[in-house]
């Protein structure tokens, strides 16, 4: 697991605690590949316990399986490579200032310009786009109200010092210095300049949920989100060695390969994995009732493989069958949950993990069979 990728990929769904553990872990990989479960949680000024709900929001398994891949991040990057930072809490924009952008060769007034509305702000010089420009710069105190602000602009708009003040967890001199640090003479300056930004943000919002209906809408669009989340997390759950072995298998069934399910959402799965092996050239068959299969399971040998596919963690029929399967000294390649009575009857298992949900497992099968035609495509 690439753990900066995965935090990356993963930036929406962490809670405003996590997104301290996200800041110390983004800003300084090497400090927190060396460091100590207690000193990470104490850079982050988070409770150990927010460390380990955040291990698992990543897909890892405990709290020793996070600090594992940790540690392994410090090999996978060179010295030299800069990690992108994820914007925390908003729209994905540069991480450069205005001075810095303006440098670019052949970046206008202009560009500039049309750069800034294209991203929703005012122009370059807009307070929020400042703000996430120098986030990696304040002090500790000043990041504590970069949040709050970039959390709930509408709110830091209209909150008094005082307001501000607790909501960020810091004293009044800080948002003054705060303010200061951005540019702005004072507090009323600063309010003035959020209200002015988040009245623009609103009207560019507004205008993208216009653009955006149907298919390309922030719900359809969320829905996607969770599907490819789902996706990263199965891969990083299946067992490579697993299949490989599989294909190992498939490959030595001279004889041929018998395809069985039981269940009406693994039927697709099926037709599929027969399809790719018959256009390998390879001898393969495909049987749902139950009376077929257990006639063709009592006549295998070793020269035969059998694919059982269920997504189900109750396949007590199947598992009689793999065992009559295995008796007969063929192969049996399972995909299917790895708490279910078809997996201890298994030679191998490309397991679809512990997921109760038959709809999730079909979802992880489908990924399970395309991996599967893959690898065989390239062993035969």
């Amino acid at each position: 697991m690439d753990i900066v990728y995965q935090i990356q990929f993963l930036q929406g769904t962490f809670s405003r605690q996590e997104k301290k553990v996200v800041k110390v872990i983004l800003d300084n990989p090497s400090f927190a590949s060396d460091a100590t479960l207690e000193q990470l949680a104490s850079r982050a000024g988070v409770s150990t316990e927010t460390i380990a709900h955040f291990a698992k929001s990543l897909g890892c398994q405990d709290i020793n399986d996070f600090m594992t891949h940790m540690r392994a991040q410090t090999a996978t990057q060179r010295p030299d490579t800069s990690v992108s930072k994820p914007v925390l809490g908003g729209t994905d924009i540069a991480f450069a200032s205005a001075t810095l952008l303006g440098k670019l060769p052949g970046v206008s007034p202009e560009i500039m310009q049309r750069f800034a509305k294209s991203i929703g702000y005012e122009d370059i010089g807009d307070i929020i786009y400042q703000i996430r420009a120098q986030q990696n710069q304040f002090s500790q105190q000043e990041s504590k109200v970069a949040q709050a602000i970039l959390d709930d602009v509408a709110f830091a708009s209209s909150a008094t010092i005082e307001q501000l003040a607790s909501q960020a967890g810091v004293s009044p001199a800080t948002i003054t210095r705060f303010a200061k640090s951005m540019g702005c003479d004072d507090i009323r300056d600063l309010r003035m300049k959020l209200a002015h930004a988040s009245a623009v943000g609103s009207r560019y919002m507004a205008a993208q949920s216009e653009k955006t209906s149907g298919f390309g809408s922030a719900t359809w669009q969320q829905r996607l989100n969770q599907r490819e989340q789902r996706i990263h997390f199965q891969l990083q759950r299946f067992d490579e060695k697993a299949f490989i072995h599989a294909v190992s298998l498939i490959s030595d069934a001279v004889k041929g390969i018998y395809i069985f399910n039981t269940e009406s959402r693994c039927t697709f799965f099926a037709s599929e994995l027969l399809n790719g092996l018959l256009r390998a050239g390879r001898p393969a068959y495909a049987f749902q009732d139950v009376e077929l299969m257990r006639i063709s399971a009592s006549g295998l040998s070793s020269q035969h493989a059998v694919l059982m596919l269920s997504v189900s963690q109750e396949s007590e029929v199947l598992a009689e069958i793999a065992k009559t399967a295995v008796d007969r000294g063929a192969k049996v390649v399972a995909i299917s949950p790895d708490n279910s009575p078809l997996a201890a009857q298994a030679t191998t298992l490309l397991s679809l993990g512990d997921e109760p949900s038959a709809s999730l497992n079909a979802q992880a099968m489908m990924l399970g069979g395309d991996l599967l035609l893959d690898l065989m495509g390239e062993g035969f």
